[in-house]
């Protein structure tokens, strides 16, 4: 009977531990320069997330990113809606996380078509996105706008842009106004 108590309060104590357990976070990101990676890997460490790159089959080289050049890569990917590159294998499954981080530099207003591809090959239904860009100068509004189209059924969270100039105290007070800090997650 004392035994039978006692497994009984421990599967109990269990249950309770799985209903608050806290969220699985997974930062993902695509750089083609390094600045998005480094933006993701100061994320990952504060919101105590995972972290996997989205990566393209062939990558991106100086050529390709040259956006004053109309034939390069990233301009024509840009210039047509629907261009997507192959892209290789993710090394963890987004689809096994509640929240995403999905983090990506702003090329031509908008996200790059590799996040596009990313989002097209992931049902990120009943997820938490919150994005986050890198940028000189342009904003992240146009990309929530296009993230919110292709994820209807996901909860797009206030997206943020981080510059190279953004310290850990500015990255911090945007994971806690997500409601997404260490703490939570």
């Amino acid at each position: 009977m004392k035994r039978t108590a006692v497994i009984a309060a421990i599967f109990l104590l269990l249950c309770q531990a799985l209903v608050a357990s806290p969220d699985k976070a997974l930062v993902v990101y695509f750089s083609a320069t390094g600045n998005t990676e480094k933006a993701a890997g100061k994320i990952a460490a504060m919101a105590g997330a995972d972290i996997a790159r989205i990566m393209p089959e062939v990558p991106y080289t100086p050529d390709d990113l040259d956006y004053r050049n109309a034939s390069s890569r990233a301009s024509r990917e840009s210039a047509d809606a629907d261009a997507r590159p192959a892209m290789l294998p993710m090394e963890k499954d987004a689809e096994a996380y509640d929240t995403i981080f999905l983090g990506f530099p702003i090329w031509f207003g908008d996200m790059p078509k590799a996040v596009y591809a990313f989002l097209d090959e992931h049902d990120l239904s009943g997820k938490r996105i919150a994005p986050f860009c890198t940028s000189g100068s342009s904003g992240i509004a146009a990309s929530e706008r296009s993230i919110r189209e292709m994820e209807p059924e996901a909860e797009i969270l206030s997206g943020e842009r981080i510059s190279m100039r953004d310290t850990e105290e500015d990255i911090a007070s945007w994971l806690s106004r997500l409601g997404t800090d260490r703490r939570t997650i």
